[in-house]
């Protein structure tokens, strides 16, 4: 072909919106035999299968070019049957895709089926550049996580696909610089949240500082408690601040702070959360979040429900209760059941109106609950109820003693409460 033609293809394929149609043709000399009326074809059939940007597809994967509109068609077609859902979007995002043999795909889905991941067809689909990687490779990478002290390798891929294709020199690197932060387990850090091993080191050093500037005390814990905030910007967090502010919250960072997810929800959805609280019969929804934070993760539906359930389990007053409480919103009804049932068979007559008056007691352990109970029935100076719910607040280690003490009266009890207390005392001087 002549330099003419070299230069006039260049300008057709730069009229068609091709950026680059150098770095094109000389990754593809190929192009170069193709009419431009053929290329304008392919162009538009790929808008007719629902491809947004052609030109984009072809920039990335210029031996699209080569291959019939028939047999794209097909592949989709094929890609379907296989169980994807959207072929378009997964193409869309890595255009090789149509050059890879469909038995290949099937073969893939099933070797990944062998390695103990449960819906091959879901990973490729969310990063199709799986298919890339040999199947040896993938089983070599959950190997080495293994060695490196991850107990579910095929977990954390499944979360975030993405794992396979960094080097484990990087991951075991990557677990030695958190360390050297003061991340006391990162493999557990890792685990919890994969998407950790995409952040360079550098980033995640300069948030914790950055955190620290806004007033977090400690970075190091809130990041463990919530890796997802790695991937906030300080910027956002720092508006997520003011906007706390203006709703009403006098303290976001010590907010922030006991419970790091709050920085993760859109402000749209507290304000809805208060507005919700509020119809619900909650006078004063901000005060009620700051001293439970957790709150603003219960859907509204579920606190209408449980306010609903509680009326009838026999509680007259359930918002009062939650306000009083609020982490009853997170408590199953049914362990609720239990509770009032366990306390009936201890013998206190009216475990409804105990709970009322003290409403924290659903909040414990059924065996630490019984175990207070059989307590408190067994003294002979009465006022179990207000026993049970002073002793049921005490160290587990304190109610442990009491127990073993065999206790006849009240006062007995606060003898050995105040004696460990005043052990506490000694041991903090």
């Amino acid at each position: 072909m002549s330099v003419d033609n070299i230069r006039n293809k260049i300008a057709d394929l730069r009229e068609l919106g091709f950026a680059d149609p150098v770095k094109m043709i000389t990754s593809s000399p190929t192009i170069l035999d193709l009419a431009i009326d053929n290329i304008c074809g392919k162009i538009a059939d790929l808008r007719e299968l629902g491809f947004a940007d052609p030109v984009k597809m072809i920039t990335s994967s210029p031996t699209i070019l080569d291959l019939a509109i028939d047999n794209i068609c097909g592949k989709i077609a094929d890609l379907h049957e296989l169980g994807f859902a959207d072929p378009v979007t997964m193409i869309t995002s890595t255009p090789a895709i149509l050059t890879y043999a469909i038995d290949n795909i099937r073969s893939k889905i099933a070797d990944l089926h062998k390695l103990g991941f449960a819906n091959p067809v879901k990973m490729i689909a969310s990063s199709p550049t799986l298919l890339n990687l040999a199947i040896d490779n993938i089983r070599s990478k959950i190997a080495d996580l293994h060695k490196l002290g991850f107990p579910d390798p095929v977990k954390m891929i499944t979360s975030t696909p993405s794992i396979l294709t960094y080097a484990i020199e990087n991951t075991r690197g990557k677990i030695a610089d958190l360390r050297e932060l003061g991340f006391a387990d990162p493999v557990k850090l890792i685990a919890s949240n994969p998407a950790v091993l995409g952040y360079a080191i550098d980033n995640i050093r300069g948030k914790a500082v950055d955190l620290q500037k806004l007033g977090f005390a400690d970075p190091v814990k809130m990041i463990t408690s919530r890796p997802a905030i790695l991937g906030y910007t300080i910027d956002s967090i720092r508006i997520k601040i003011a906007d706390l502010r203006e709703l009403g919250f006098a303290d976001p960072v010590k907010m922030g702070t006991s419970t790091p997810a709050i920085l993760t929800y859109a402000i749209e959805n507290i304000r809805g959360k208060i507005a919700d609280l509020r119809e619900l019969g909650f006078a004063d929804p901000v005060k009620m979040i700051t001293s439970s934070p957790t709150v603003l993760g219960v859907g509204i539906n579920n606190i209408r429900s449980k306010i609903a359930e509680l009326r009838q389990l026999g509680f007259a007053d359930p918002v009062k209760m939650i306000r009083s409480s609020p982490p009853i919103v997170g408590l199953a009804i049914a362990s609720m059941r239990t509770k009032i049932a366990d306390l009936h068979e201890l013998g206190f007559a009216d475990p409804v109106k105990m709970i009322t008056s003290a409403p924290a007691i659903l909040g414990y352990a059924p065996e630490r609950l019984l175990l207070c109970g059989r307590i408190v029935t067994r003294l002979k100076d009465g006022m179990a109820d207000d026993m049970l719910a002073r002793l049921i607040k005490e160290p587990r280690a304190v109610i442990d003693a009491v127990a073993a003490a065999q206790p006849r009266t009240w006062s007995e009890v606060r003898a050995i409460l105040a004696a460990a207390k005043k052990s506490r005392v000694i041991k903090r001087s």
